[in-house]
């Protein structure tokens, strides 16, 4: 990836895109009518500038580690960096994926991760939902032990999104996660909830997940002096 970046770089045209003070590279354009100036305004209304020092800039392209075995991506966090694809439907595509990779970014700080995780209340609420799924199933699925992890698994996520389905798991999992990306690994039940608070419905998300709902509006809300010092 970082090579292609240098290459593609060597081609660019100035710009002087940033959010907050972080820099923006267009290595490919959008290929339809995005208001990117728009869609950082909005993200710089929303998310703190000291939340940005988890990551050094922003990447606009078509890449290759979006292209998995099993399914596509349209954005990623990624050494220090957030990489997001130039192919969007429209502008709240976009902004979806941009703080969705911001909250990951976030919980990369080791300051935020202690905060986010390290009471083990987060990961409390999540497995407890994961077990309530595995009971609301009427479909063959994994042994039970894959639900008690925490942790990202490929062949679980497989699983999850083309064995069972998204549209069934909206239906079976609507009173439990926000979305069924959320059922994927802790990580993206945190990033999910992040992303819902700012751009979705955060009475939903406060009445199915509030000990998410409480960590996310905590790190918001607090200034950075106070919050780097009670981490």
């Amino acid at each position: 990836m970082i090579e292609y970046i240098r290459e593609s770089m060597n081609n660019l045209s100035a710009q002087n895109l940033r959010l907050h003070n972080k820099p923006v590279y267009m290595i490919k354009p959008f290929n339809n009518d995005i208001n990117f100036d728009s869609i950082l305004q909005r993200i710089e209304s929303l998310i703190p500038i000291h939340l940005t020092d988890e990551f050094e800039g922003i990447y606009i392209g078509n890449f290759n580690d979006f292209h998995k075995k099993n399914r596509s991506f349209n954005a990623l966090y990624k050494d220090g960096s957030i990489y997001v694809s130039n192919n969007q439907d429209d502008d709240e595509d976009l902004i979806d994926d941009l703080v969705h990779e911001m909250a990951h970014a976030i919980e990369n700080s080791a300051e935020l991760k202690d905060m986010i995780y390290g009471d083990y209340n987060l990961e409390s609420e999540f497995l407890a939902k994961r077990r309530s799924l595995y009971h609301l199933l009427d479909k063959d699925t994994y042994n039970m032990l894959y639900y008690l992890s925490p942790e990202y698994d490929e062949e679980f996520d497989n699983h999850l999104y083309k064995e069972l389905g998204y549209d069934y798991l909206r239906n079976v999992a609507s009173g439990l996660f926000y979305s069924p990306y959320a059922i994927t690994s802790l990580k993206e039940y945190w990033a999910n909830g992040f992303e819902n608070y700012l751009l979705g419905d955060k009475q939903r998300l406060k009445d199915l997940s509030p000990v998410l709902y409480n960590k996310v509006e905590k790190i918001l809300n607090t200034d950075k002096e106070d919050l780097y010092n009670e981490s």
